[in-house]
């Protein structure tokens, strides 16, 4: 492998370890609402999954999908710069985020309330 893939290859593991974990949070912040330990646990299996996909991906259009031990490191390194520089200041981009999408769902939300209200109904009248 050249130098140039391989600064490449660091380059792409360092950005990545820091939008991962933006992301990673971004997502936490929606799962930590979830009280069922098995979905929980299960989605963070998928995500976990679906982000080391993506990573994969990337490398195999970089260097042939050769994973070498510096670039996990280059994750790492991505990883706590995001914790130390940039955690506060994302964490409020990911508040206005979820609240962009809230107000967005709201429509959404309503019906499925509206839904349940009905679904409730129906349950209390087969009862009786």
């Amino acid at each position: 492998m050249d130098l140039i893939t391989q600064i490449q290859g660091i380059g792409y593991s360092f950005v990545y370890g820091i939008i991962f974990t933006f992301v990673y949070h971004f997502i936490y912040s929606h799962l930590i609402k979830i009280k069922i330990k098995f979905i929980y646990f299960f989605m963070q299996g998928c995500f976990g999954i679906v982000f080391a996909a993506i990573y994969f991906i990337g490398l195999l259009k970089i260097n042939e999908g050769i994973l070498r031990a510096y670039f996990l490191v280059s994750v790492l390194a991505g990883y706590v710069v995001y914790q130390n520089l940039m955690h506060e200041k994302m964490y409020i981009v990911i508040v206005k985020i979820n609240q962009k999408l809230t107000r967005l769902f709201k429509p959404v939300r309503f019906v499925f309330l509206k839904f349940n209200v009905i679904i409730r109904s129906i349950k209390k009248r087969v009862k009786r």
